[in-house]
C-alpha cells in the first residue's frame, strides 16, 4: 500500500513539475507574443507614415515637375530671345482683369495730328508685310516683330515716345490692320472682352492635369491624377528600364485624361455639358504647362477645332487654373 502511495505520489509531482513548465512556456510565449505584436503594430505605424510620406513626397515631385516644364519652355524662348538681342523694358502676365483695365486705359488716350498708331499681326503676319516707313522707330519694329505668339500680337505706338507697348491677346486676332489716328484703336480687343466663347482648356503635367470648359460666366473644370514616376538621373540599364516605365505610366494618363474631356464633350454635336452652355460647341481649344504633352492629349478628340498654346505657369484650385490660362495674356514694354 505504502509503494502504491509513493507511485500515485511521484506522478504527481512529475505531472504537477510537467505542468509547471509548460506554464513557464506558455508565459515566456505569451510574453513574446506580445512584444511582436507590439513590433509589429510598431510597423504597421510605421508603414502607415511611410505611405504618407510618399504620397507627400509624389506630389511635391509632381509640382516640381511641373514647375521645371513650364520654366524650360520659357528658358526656351529668353534664349532664342536673347540670340536675337532682344532686351524688353518689361514683361506682364495678364489675366482678364488686367487685360480689361489695359483695354480701357489705352481706350481712353488722346494725341494730336493722327500720331497713335495701333498695328494688329494675326498668326502668318510678319513687319515685312508692311510698310512703317518712318512712322515708327525701327528697333520698335523689330522688338515686336521677335515676340512668339500663334494666335497674333497687337502694337500700340505713339510718335512722341509716350506709348511704345505690345500685347499678346488671350484669344485670336483674326485679321491684320494698321490704324492711325488721334486715339489707338482697341476695337479688336473689345470683341475678345464681349465675345462669349466656349473655351476648352487643357493644362498639361505628366500625372497631374487640369482639364476644364469655361464660358462667359460658367466654368466647370477637373484635375485628372496618376501616378507617373520622376525623372530618372542614373545611366545605363536602369534608366532605359525606368524610362520605359514613365513612357507607359505617361500614355496611361493621357488616355485617362481624354476620357475625362469625352466625358466634358457631348459625343453627339461637340456641346458643353454645362449650366448656361448646353448646345454649343467648343469653339477654341486653349493650352498650357506641357504643350508637348497636351498635344497628344487632345489629338482625335478635338483635332477640327482651333488651338491656343500658352507659356503659362499658374496654380489654384481647377477652376482657378482653367480661368486663368483662358484669359492669359501678356503685356511687352518695349
Amino acid at each position: 500500500m505504502a509503494q502504491l502511495l509513493d507511485l500515485f505520489g511521484k506522478k504527481d509531482r512529475e505531472y504537477k513539475s510537467r505542468t509547471d513548465e509548460l506554464q513557464r512556456q506558455i508565459d515566456r510565449l505569451s510574453a513574446e507574443n506580445q512584444k511582436l505584436k507590439i513590433k509589429l503594430d510598431k510597423k504597421d505605424e510605421k508603414t502607415k507614415d511611410a505611405l504618407t510620406r510618399k504620397q507627400e513626397v509624389e506630389e511635391i515631385l509632381n509640382h516640381t515637375q511641373k514647375q521645371i516644364t513650364t520654366l524650360e519652355n520659357e528658358l526656351s524662348a529668353l534664349k532664342e530671345e536673347a540670340s536675337k538681342n532682344i532686351a524688353f523694358s518689361g514683361t506682364y502676365l495678364l489675366n482678364k482683369k488686367s487685360f480689361e483695365s489695359i483695354v480701357l486705359e489705352l481706350s481712353s488716350m488722346r494725341a494730336q495730328r493722327g500720331a497713335l498708331h495701333s498695328i494688329y499681326f494675326n498668326t502668318n503676319a510678319r513687319a515685312s508685310d508692311f510698310d512703317f516707313r518712318d512712322f515708327i522707330d525701327e528697333n520698335c519694329i523689330y522688338m515686336f516683330d521677335q515676340i512668339k505668339s500663334n494666335h497674333g500680337k497687337v502694337l500700340f505706338y505713339d510718335e512722341n515716345h509716350c506709348i511704345s507697348l505690345a500685347i499678346v491677346p488671350p484669344f485670336k486676332i483674326k485679321r491684320s490692320d494698321w490704324i492711325t489716328g488721334d486715339v489707338l484703336d482697341t476695337g479688336h480687343l473689345k470683341t475678345m472682352l464681349s465675345c462669349e466663347p466656349v473655351i476648352c482648356v487643357v493644362y498639361a503635367h505628366a500625372g497631374n492635369t487640369v482639364v476644364g470648359i469655361v464660358g462667359k460666366d460658367d466654368v466647370r473644370a477637373e484635375i485628372v491624377r496618376t501616378g507617373v514616376q520622376a525623372k530618372h538621373t542614373k545611366g545605363g540599364w536602369s534608366q532605359r528600364r525606368f524610362e520605359r516605365g514613365r513612357d507607359q505610366d505617361i500614355e496611361y494618363h493621357i488616355k485617362k485624361v481624354q476620357e475625362k474631356l469625352q466625358s466634358m464633350i457631348d459625343c453627339a454635336g461637340g456641346a458643353a455639358e454645362i449650366d448656361g452652355m448646353s448646345g454649343k460647341t467648343i469653339d477654341v481649344v486653349i493650352t498650357g504647362g506641357d504643350l508637348r504633352l497636351a498635344r497628344e492629349m487632345i489629338a482625335d478628340t478635338l483635332d477640327n477645332v482651333p488651338v491656343i498654346e500658352k507659356r503659362v505657369d499658374v496654380d489654384g484650385n481647377p477652376d482657378d487654373i482653367a480661368v486663368k490660362v483662358a484669359w492669359a495674356g501678356r503685356l511687352y514694354r518695349l
